[in-house]
């Protein structure tokens, strides 16, 4: 009897030395994740699958993001490519842990992953804007400023043959016309759209990308 009951103590031993080793293996497993980070509430978009996760972060997301917008207005989201730690007592929470890597870069037509009505760009000067439904905005980008003006998404008028896009933001207006046509965007880069930008009293001409094109 006393044989059997050592023989059982160890097993038992041996299976909750294995239990704690898979566990402390399984809470330092870091995961790729690749998505839209909102600084102001630290708001995880990810792109694999469009859930929604609250990023634990320390001061180097904080001082890259600084870096990329400067001048953001609250909550402008960043592309981000993160090695986390995902945490295994909430589903919803993703850590920036010691030894985390990132790549973060202003979003373009090319690295995010919410769907946008268009993406319009122009040259000389150079000037970016995004407009999209489910993110609810129309955004116009000034590099020489790195400072966005942000507006609220408002639903096109489409009439001959334009679509266009108008908001305020109770002190700037906007007003984007997009057309079909072949549009030379600079660099032998070729568009399919062509665009008309009033903002205030200025204009701007520039071509424009529809979401998922290449």
């Amino acid at each position: 009897m006393s044989c059997n009951t050592n023989t059982s103590t160890n097993k038992n031993a041996s299976l909750k030395l294995d239990s704690i080793k898979i566990g402390r293996e399984t809470k330092t497993s870091t995961s790729i994740f690749q998505g839209l980070y909102y600084p102001h509430y630290s708001n995880f978009i990810n792109c694999a699958d469009g859930k929604r996760y609250i990023l634990k972060s320390n001061n180097l997301l904080d001082s890259a993001y600084n870096k990329i917008l400067p001048n953001a207005y609250i909550d402008e989201a960043v592309f981000l490519e993160i090695n986390a730690l995902p945490d295994i007592n909430d589903t919803t929470t993703i850590h920036f842990g010691i030894g985390t890597t990132f790549k973060m870069e202003q979003k373009n037509y090319k690295n995010t992953c919410i769907a946008s009505d268009y993406w319009c760009t122009g040259i000389e000067p150079f000037w970016l804007i995004q407009i999209s439904k489910q993110e609810d905005l129309i955004d116009f980008y000034n590099p020489m400023e790195q400072k966005t003006i942000h507006f609220v998404y408002k639903k096109p008028d489409v009439k001959n043959g334009l679509t266009v896009y108008n908001s305020t933001d109770g002190e700037n207006k906007i007003s984007v016309a997009i057309k079909k046509e072949k549009c030379n965007g600079g660099i032998d880069k070729q568009y399919d759209f062509s665009v008309q930008v009033q903002l205030n009293e200025k204009k701007y001409d520039g071509c424009a990308i529809k979401y998922g094109a290449n």
